[in-house]
């Protein structure tokens, strides 16, 4: 996936590049009713001889992409569903039902601070990133 971004500054031989946010408006968010502010996203990489203002096409790897989307998204709603069906099937006190969505929703907290210590220490943020070329205006 090819995306366009923008060298916003460089910092002591780190470039920070903007790169916008895929929306649902697409590049157009003043037709949109959502009224959303698209910050984008800045991704700090080595400076290889950027220029503030500079604008940049940033391949990144597909699978990579994906994989971060299952376990952003996947993970957190697996953990929900077994655990709310165990508190289902193995508590015996109370409004079963009750407890069983609690106990679910209980583990989409709990899942969002381990994928968020797991993202810290294992994924690194430049790793999706396929290439970093100047934009040629296709």
């Amino acid at each position: 996936m090819e995306k366009i971004a923008q060298v916003v500054f460089i910092e002591n031989g780190t470039a920070h590049i903007k790169v916008a946010r895929a929306s649902a408006c697409g590049d157009n968010c003043a037709s949109c009713g959502s009224q959303c502010t698209d910050e984008g996203h800045v991704l700090k990489v080595k400076d290889e001889g950027y220029f503030p203002g500079q604008l940049l096409t940033v391949t990144t790897k597909d699978v990579n992409v994906l994989l971060y989307s299952m376990v952003a998204y996947g993970i957190p709603l697996l953990v929900m569903i077994i655990a709310s069906l165990l508190a289902y099937n193995f508590i015996a006190w109370g409004n079963r039902e009750i407890v069983s969505s609690a106990i679910g929703v209980l583990s989409l907290v709990v899942s969002f601070y381990i994928l968020r210590t797991v993202d810290k220490k294992i994924f690194k943020h430049n790793d999706i990133i396929e290439s970093i070329s100047p934009y040629r205006g296709e």
